[in-house]
């Protein structure tokens, strides 16, 4: 049995043909134009949900390099800060040397430790810097807070906490872009057991220098005699060394007042060739070699002191006499060691290590930072090229497939037009 067609069908079905033919010419050509090869999803289905997730992943990566380049810029702000910071204290350091020099005037000090008054107002601004996004970057989780002020008493506080900020790197990478200030700029222990913080390091040292011309760190007599008392505003347990010619002991005693009856008895129990009497109802220590030998008192210790004071309460006075009691020179004030420029230098040194410490460990962040940087770069790359593979259309493929499509159109009008002999189709052939 054969179908019969009419006209009117077979037109309806050959302008449906044409108007699909025009369809996907217009298809290739929007692809031509765009350069993409998938423009709806139906043109690939699969590739699109493909695609889909690689965009995803490229926005991924995007956002993990940000966050690298936001940290790598806190680091180098923060390195450079510790460096700076550092090289204060190699300037302290530097200053104190000086200042401990016999010669100086009075004059002379107060012109170094005024150049320390003002590394510490250095040292606070290095210690409040901010980051280009307007955040402090030692205030820990508060960021938006001014991280050191000081107070009434002319002391540095901490007014952040001990927060860390961390940013992610990758899918299993977090990287800690702050270090808080308490860490850095606080909670730093002396080679002799005692915590103190770099602002409170400067003042120790600006202190010592200005009490510098007043006392000794060792006392010493050439004559074999000489006078002692004692300022004693620290009741306790008083150390310090005697030496006399090779002969030297250490006298350890506990003080409550001005009575220096004890370390008397505690002298003449030493192996010294010393001979210790009193004398002003036990307020004044008369100390006579018994061979004439020189006479030395120093690395004195002073209960409850162990950081310099800007007027020392407590301390020795040393006077040389001789035979006859007669003041040789001046008096000598013996503080306590702590109170001595000397016994700053070790602390400066400390806090110099300090420093280098802190800025190994933002210098290993920099370093990792860069390598997860190259590491997302180079996942990039391969993403953007599978994405590429996907998405960027083959345009000499898809011109040679429109030529071939409008060819195959024209071929179809053509016999369209010979098959119903319309001269519509006539005069467009």
């Amino acid at each position: 049995m054969i179908m019969k067609i009419s006209n009117r069908l077979f037109n309806d079905q050959q302008i449906k043909q044409f108007s699909k033919q025009m369809e996907d010419i217009q298809n290739i050509q929007a692809k031509i134009s765009s350069g993409k090869n998938i423009i709806f999803a139906s043109d690939d289905p699969v590739g699109a949900v493909e695609l889909s997730g690689l965009n995803d992943v490229t926005t991924r990566i995007d956002q993990f390099l940000k966050n690298g380049d936001l940290a790598y810029d806190r680091l180098q702000l923060m390195d450079s800060t510790l460096e700076g910071a550092k090289d204060i204290f190699i300037r302290c350091n530097e200053l104190s040397i000086q200042a401990a020099n016999d010669v100086l005037s009075v004059g002379d000090r107060e012109a170094i430790a005024l150049e320390f008054d003002e590394l510490k107002k250095e040292l606070l601004s290095l210690a409040n810097i901010q980051d280009s996004g307007g955040s402090f970057i030692f205030s820990g989780f508060k960021s938006q807070t001014q991280p050191f002020e000081i107070n009434s008493s002319g002391l540095v506080e901490y007014k952040g906490d001990r927060g860390v900020l961390n940013l992610q790197l990758s899918e299993s990478r977090l990287v800690e872009s702050t270090i808080d200030g308490g860490t850095v700029f606080q909670d730093i222990v002396t080679s002799a057991g005692v915590s103190t913080d770099l602002f409170a390091a400067i003042d120790n040292v600006s202190r010592s220098i200005r009490t510098a011309t007043g006392g000794v760190e060792t006392a010493k007599t050439d004559s074999g005699l000489a006078k002692i008392t004692l300022t004693n505003q620290n009741r306790g347990t008083y150390a310090f060394t005697i030496t006399s010619g090779s002969k030297s002991a250490d006298i350890s005693v506990d003080i409550t007042g001005s009575d220096l009856s004890d370390v008397a008895t505690l002298i003449n129990a030493a192996d010294l060739d010393i001979t210790a009497t009193l004398e002003d109802s036990n307020k004044t220590l008369k100390l006579v070699n018994n061979f004439g030998y020189d006479i030395e008192m120093g690395n004195v210790q002073i209960p409850d002191i162990d950081k310099s004071q800007e007027s020392p309460t407590s301390f020795f006075n040393f006077q040389p006499v001789d035979a006859s009691s007669n003041p040789l020179g001046n008096s000598q004030t013996v503080y306590d060691f702590d109170q001595t420029i000397a016994s700053r230098l070790d602390e400066l040194v400390v806090i110099q290590n300090h420093l280098a410490n802190q800025r190994a460990k933002v210098g290993a962040r920099l370093n990792s930072v860069e390598r997860q940087q190259d590491i997302m770069n180079e996942r990039k790359i391969l993403v953007e090229k599978d994405v590429s593979e996907l998405a960027d259309a083959d345009l000499s493929k898809l011109v040679t497939e429109l030529q071939t499509m409008l060819t195959t159109q024209q071929a179809s009008q053509k016999a369209f037009v010979r098959i119903s002999q319309l001269n519509l189709f006539d005069m467009i052939s």
